[in-house]
């Protein structure tokens, strides 16, 4: 019984003064946020929550510390990437071509008190992508279908070792991008799965 009351002691001495994990929760004012551009968004540009959820998580699990986005549409991925990197220490860097939704993006990444994780580029990302400097430890990919595979050749020789490349649509969409599918697929020098979090379907890619 004296040892289990030493012991119990001494563990509350020793975490007494550590600093608690963050939450792992979603905070209220975030989940608000979130169900706000999802009801706006009329052109269905946004991932699903069950996607969100994954990114945050393959960014948590991964360790991520440099994120890339390609697509930012109106900052609903970004902002579950954003939450993950808050737990990591990161920062993203997004990408979005429509001014307007890119204006729409960068005030929903302040309103969710993420801007000093994420950064906003307004722009074509063919033309930005070459301006950003150093190497990418997470990719997410959710641009223009048909783009997939030139995205992929551009950034891909940019991810560290042990970096992931995710990819969305790859279900829904999979006839839009059949070349970028073959190239994570049949490629010996890559790792790839195919998720479906929900219906429009994830690719997972690791640089091993």
């Amino acid at each position: 019984m004296m040892k289990s009351v030493i012991t119990v002691t001494a563990f509350l001495v020793a975490t007494a003064g550590a600093t608690p994990p963050l939450s792992t929760l979603v905070p209220p004012k975030i989940q608000n946020i979130l169900r706000e551009i999802k009801a706006a968004d009329k052109d269905l540009l946004s991932v699903s929550e069950e996607d969100g959820r994954f990114l945050r998580l393959m960014v948590v699990s991964s360790g991520a510390t440099r994120a890339l986005e390609i697509g930012g549409a109106s900052g609903y991925s970004a902002i579950w990437i954003g939450l993950g990197l808050r737990q990591t220490g990161g920062r993203l860097t997004t990408i979005e071509y429509d001014a307007a939704r890119a204006k729409e993006l960068t005030a929903n990444i302040k309103r969710a008190e993420l801007a000093d994780i994420v950064t906003v580029v307004s722009g074509d990302a063919f033309a930005e992508l070459p301006k950003l400097a150093g190497e990418f430890d997470f990719v997410f990919l959710d641009a223009w279908k048909r783009d997939y595979k030139r995205f992929f050749d551009l950034v891909f020789p940019r991810l560290r070792t042990r970096g992931l490349f995710l990819a969305h649509n790859v279900v829904n969409k999979r006839s839009e991008m059949r070349d970028f599918l073959a190239a994570i697929q049949d490629n010996p020098a890559v790792m790839t799965t195919i998720v479906s979090p929900s219906s429009e379907g994830m690719s997972v890619t690791i640089k091993p």
